[in-house]
């Protein structure tokens, strides 16, 4: 359902509102759209510059700038959506949304309200236009000119009773839904908080538990390194020692094998020795065979 027609900011012709609703989605914005909105952003981003956190206010504004370049009220949906192609800085919540908009859909029937009025509030009799028509033009021009001025001035007094009427039960519900979802956020970031928490001491301990069993790898891969070390020093005196009993069992192999040399020269002389003695005994036996001597 959309709001009544504005009349200080008019919505645009029916054949531009056709052509959108037919050729595009119902959030987008034409080319004239989408310039008007484009330069009332720069207005407003210079005047909440110094609250880039702060997006309630800038959503206020932001609303306005969009009924004013479309003439329509949308979702908060396609607040978003148009936030996110204009303004993607600024993240407001759901439930920001959602009261700015109601505040602007009140606001907007305050103003039809406050028109309606003003329609059907008689003019003072200084300010009423003469029966008989002015003789110059310019005086109907200031008479117009200052009828418009004090409907402005009755739509602004209007404007700020109807505030003071509806920002006090609208603005406190949504600031109380919007606090009810800054303590929902809160809660569910102490539960991760905690667990993080939780989490980290957890790893504190194994990684402490971890240091020690290192330090013990390190004190046994000492004890190791040490061993390692006595070892390599008693093979090394093993094998000098046995390179000294090497050299000494050669020098007894090459002893032995002289003695052994020399004892089969003396035995081989001992041989020929007893041949020649078997020699000479049979030759004294022949001798004495053949002087007819007995036999010895």
């Amino acid at each position: 359902m959309h709001p009544p027609p504005d009349p200080l900011f008019p919505p645009p012709p029916a054949s531009a509102s056709l052509a959108r609703n037919a050729g595009r989605p119902r959030f987008a914005l034409t080319d004239d759209e989408a310039r008007s909105l484009v330069m009332q952003l720069g207005d407003l981003r210079t005047r909440h510059a110094g609250n880039p956190r702060q997006h309630r206010p800038f959503v206020h504004d932001f609303l306005r700038a969009v009924h004013h370049a479309t003439g329509r009220v949308y979702s908060a949906g396609t607040y978003r959506k148009l936030l996110q192609a204009y303004a993607p800085e600024r993240t407001p919540s759901t439930t920001t949304l959602e009261t700015e908009k109601n505040l602007l859909e009140h606001d907007l029937k305050s103003r039809a309200v406050a028109v309606g009025i003003a329609a059907a509030t008689p003019l003072p009799a200084a300010e009423a236009a003469p029966s008989v028509p002015a003789p110059a033009p310019a005086r109907e021009t200031g008479l117009e000119l200052q009828q418009i001025i004090g409907l402005l001035h009755h739509l602004a007094a209007r404007l700020d009773q109807q505030d003071r009427v509806f920002a006090g039960q609208d603005r406190s519900v949504g600031l109380q839904a919007h606090n009810d979802y800054l303590r929902e956020r809160l809660a569910v970031t102490e539960e991760d908080l905690i667990k993080t928490r939780a989490q980290a001491a957890r790893m504190a301990l194994e990684v402490q538990a971890a240091a020690t069993q290192a330090e013990e790898r390190a004190r046994e891969l000492a004890v190791l390194y040490q061993n390692v070390k006595d070892q390599a020093a008693a093979l090394g005196a093993m094998a000098e020692e046995l390179h000294g009993s090497r050299q000494f069992a050669m020098q007894a192999i090459d002893g032995v094998r002289g003695e052994t040399r020399a004892a089969k020269e003396r035995c081989a002389q001992l041989e020929q020795q007893l041949k020649d003695k078997e020699q000479q005994v049979d030759m004294y036996r022949q001798m004495a065979f053949s002087k007819g001597g007995p036999a010895r």
